[in-house]
């Protein structure tokens, strides 16, 4: 295959990606990885305050946690498996609701390290914020339900630039409140996640087909090479 040739492949290929990519941007649903905000010692991303003991309490959060935002319905989910250092799981389904975007400028109260209300003059645009939650939080499949009024001291769910209220990353937090099937309500639980988005469909469809076609050209002019003897 000549040059022009693989470079006619590869422009497909994008055109096919282009494609695909307007496909899943008129979805308006954000897809990201969600993963620890810390390193070292008890590295966790949730943390059940007083349901266990010392550093049992922090979940470290496994490959495969998956948190997502649809822009069109303004809901999220937070999918997620944590472990402890005793090896006890934590399986996170949580389906938010309530979408507020900052950039409209609301004003309201949302959890940050200081507790303060979200003043849309002073602070970032780049929080945004979900003020309803529901689902479950099973450890080694005890269940416990988020509450009514899930969130404590009157914050809500954030997610953005700067919003992992340990690091300051572009991340998650929330104080969650829940209760467990026999009715207990442990104090507040805490998750702080980093994210990182992950590539839509379009672009893993354009690395591979694209160094496919590349493999492919250098592969035939491989085979044509001839071997010459003096």
């Amino acid at each position: 295959m000549t040059v022009s040739k693989v470079k006619a492949a590869l422009s497909a290929v994008a055109l096919s990606a282009a494609a695909l990519s307007a496909t899943a941007a008129s979805a308006e649903v954000l897809i990201f990885n969600a993963s620890n905000y810390t390193a070292g010692d008890n590295k966790h991303g949730l943390w059940t305050n007083n349901t266990n003991i010392g550093t049992d309490r922090f979940y470290a959060f496994q490959p495969g946690s998956i948190f997502t935002v649809d822009t069109d319905t303004g809901t999220g989910t937070f999918v997620a498996t944590a472990i402890n250092g005793s090896n006890n799981v934590a399986e996170i389904n949580i389906r938010l609701g309530g979408f507020l975007e900052t950039t409209l400028g609301s004003a309201f109260t949302y959890k940050q390290q200081g507790g303060a209300a979200y003043d849309p003059v002073t602070d970032t645009a780049d929080v945004d914020f979900f003020t309803g939650a529901t689902g479950t939080i099973a450890i080694d499949g005890y269940t416990y339900m988020l509450r009514a009024n899930p969130f404590a001291g009157g914050h809500a769910f954030q997610y953005g630039l700067g919003a992992n209220a340990k690091n300051n990353e572009f991340g998650a937090s929330s104080w969650l409140l829940v209760e467990g099937e026999n009715g207990e309500q442990p104090r507040h639980w805490d998750i702080n996640v980093n994210l990182a988005a992950v590539p839509e469909p379009a672009t893993w469809a354009f690395m591979i087909f694209g160094f496919g076609a590349v493999g492919g050209a250098l592969r035939r002019k491989k085979a044509r090479q001839t071997v010459s003897f003096a």
